[in-house]
């Protein structure tokens, strides 16, 4: 389960979804997240956060 951080309340969020949509500069990863307080949102994954402050998916425990 990927946790982030709800952009407009600021409460911990799940994301819910993920897929890769067309647009105009080639495929972007985006992600469905839902927070506690029912806020939504379908953002791109690269501007998602994790509770903690890193990006979503990434991985500190796997760095070179």
């Amino acid at each position: 389960m990927d946790m982030t951080q709800c952009p407009e309340c600021g409460l911990v969020a799940e994301v819910v979804w993920r897929d890769v949509l067309e647009s105009t500069d080639g495929p972007v990863e985006h992600a469905r997240i839902t927070c506690a307080d029912k806020h939504w949102f379908l953002l791109p994954v690269a501007s998602l956060e994790t509770a903690v402050g890193a990006p979503v998916g990434s991985r500190p425990d796997l760095a070179c």
